[in-house]
């Protein structure tokens, strides 16, 4: 969408802002405000997390230190994951453990007679071995938060499920 479209339709929306004025948006000399970003990503059919959140090819967020993974900062953003020690540990237990039993499904319709014959075999084979990857990705990262392995503890892990017992 080219400037004066965008500053059309900002217009329309209540919301005046000039093409050199997003020029200054998109090339950082600007800082966008909450209303702004809403109607922007609502003109973009988008959401305003997702233009926040950096490309895949990059991990920094202005003022958010560079420690944090781009799917950690992706979450983040989304709300799903708070950026202390706890937050990244529960967090990657939660993805350990979904990995851990993807890992498993897939492993047991492979193992399933005559399922060598079936046309979902090597699409399950790829999955398999995605998983497997992303098990070892989990591995190097949890090691990196925690190196006393609570992210693998199931223990620890099925205990922040039960019921608040003080309750």
């Amino acid at each position: 969408m080219d400037l004066r479209t965008m500053s059309k339709l900002l217009t329309d929306a209540g919301r005046k802002l000039s093409p050199s004025g997003i020029s200054k948006l998109e090339a950082g000399d600007r800082r966008v405000d909450v209303d702004d970003l809403t109607v922007i990503a609502y003109l973009l059919r988008t959401t305003p997390a997702a233009l926040l959140t950096p490309p895949d090819a990059e991990s920094g967020v202005t003022g958010v230190p560079g420690e944090y993974l781009p799917e950690e900062i992706e979450k983040w953003m989304q709300g799903s994951l708070k950026l202390t020690p706890e937050g990244l540990l529960h967090y990657w237990q939660q993805e350990w453990f979904a990995c851990q039993n993807r890992i498993q499904y897939y492993e047991s319709s492979l193992n399933i007679p005559g399922s060598d014959q079936l046309p979902s075999t090597e699409t399950y084979r790829q999955r398999l071995a995605e998983q497997r990857e992303r098990a070892r990705f989990i591995r190097v990262r949890g090691e990196q938060i925690d190196p006393t392995g609570r992210v693998f503890s199931g223990p620890d892990f099925l205990d922040r499920l039960a019921p608040d017992s003080t309750e």
